[in-house]
């Protein structure tokens, strides 16, 4: 009988893949069985998850992941939809530091249309901000997706950022300092959806590719 999901371990995530024609009762099931048998590889580990195969609902989505949580002691501390290794690292870098606040929030899945997000705390988004949309946070901004609305960050006035593994936002403002779209790109930079952090500096907000967020968040805390 042909396997209907495969894993796929790398150091800081899984790529979970399902056969698009397996139902979700399958794959529960399945799942159920490889992490049992996986138990002692993965410990209990921090790790991303990717998906690739079957188009998966939000709910069947988090089916799979409850069923992970059930059955292994593995910590999923997000879903990320780039399915490289570097983005598996990138994110769970990413999350941890934001988990070392008391006061960090989640929120899974996509903002659209013209809605707006906001929070008092820092904020991880478990999908993508998209054209139209706001979040707006007193602290620091994590979009573990593509952002491409615009994004308020720092609000309380203190040292923050905003971190995207999409960064092509239609506007970042980050304490009093505000950034605005230009015909090539925002602040001149191509039009491309990079993994970027921005931050303040001085008068201005600086964009650096998201490879080095560790030693910047330090460096910003």
């Amino acid at each position: 009988m042909k396997e209907k999901v495969r894993l796929k371990s790398y150091t800081k995530g899984i790529k979970i893949v399902i056969e698009e024609d397996a139902e979700l009762e399958e794959v529960l099931e399945e799942i159920e069985d490889k992490f049992k048998d996986s138990e002692r590889f993965f410990g209990k580990a921090k790790l991303a998850v990717t998906f690739e195969g079957r188009e998966n609902t939000i709910e069947e989505e988090n089916a799979i992941l409850d069923k992970i949580k059930e059955t292994s002691t593995v910590n999923i501390v997000c879903v990320v939809s780039d399915k490289s290794e570097k983005a598996f690292d990138r994110a769970v870098g990413a999350v941890e530091q934001i988990l070392g606040e008391d006061t960090a929030q989640f929120y899974r899945g996509n903002l659209s249309g013209k809605a707006i997000l906001e929070t008092e705390q820092s904020i991880i988004i478990l999908g993508s901000v998209q054209k139209g949309s706001c979040v707006v946070s007193k602290k620091d901004v994590i979009v573990l997706g593509n952002l491409e609305g615009s994004v308020y960050a720092g609000a309380d006035g203190g040292t923050h950022f905003v971190a995207a593994l999409g960064m092509n936002p239609e506007t970042v403002r980050i304490g009093d300092v505000k950034g605005k779209t230009k015909e090539k790109g925002f602040w001149g930079r191509k039009k491309q959806a990079a993994s970027q952090i921005a931050y303040k500096k001085g008068e201005e907000i600086v964009f650096e590719d998201l490879n080095i967020t560790e030693e910047l968040l330090q460096s910003l805390s």
